[in-house]
């Protein structure tokens, strides 16, 4: 790994609209960008929060975050 690496780091980020998470880069504004999606979220936000910042705020009560597959 060189420095080159160190440039852009990466972590997890959550789209504060509907919650989708994404790998993202930490952009020099102080912004995240989801990788390979430059143009945002699937819903069309193009607003992120680090997870770290947001784990305890999302709210998987509401079913949009549950597994339906069943499981035998």
């Amino acid at each position: 790994m060189d420095d080159s690496d160190d440039a852009q780091a990466r972590t997890v980020a959550a789209c504060v609209q509907c919650g989708s998470i994404y790998a993202a880069i930490e952009l020099d504004g102080g912004g995240l960008q989801p990788i390979g999606s430059r143009d945002g979220c699937s819903c069309g936000s193009t607003s992120f929060t680090d997870l770290d910042d947001t784990a305890a705020a999302i709210d998987f009560a509401d079913g949009d975050a549950t597994d339906d597959r069943s499981r035998s």
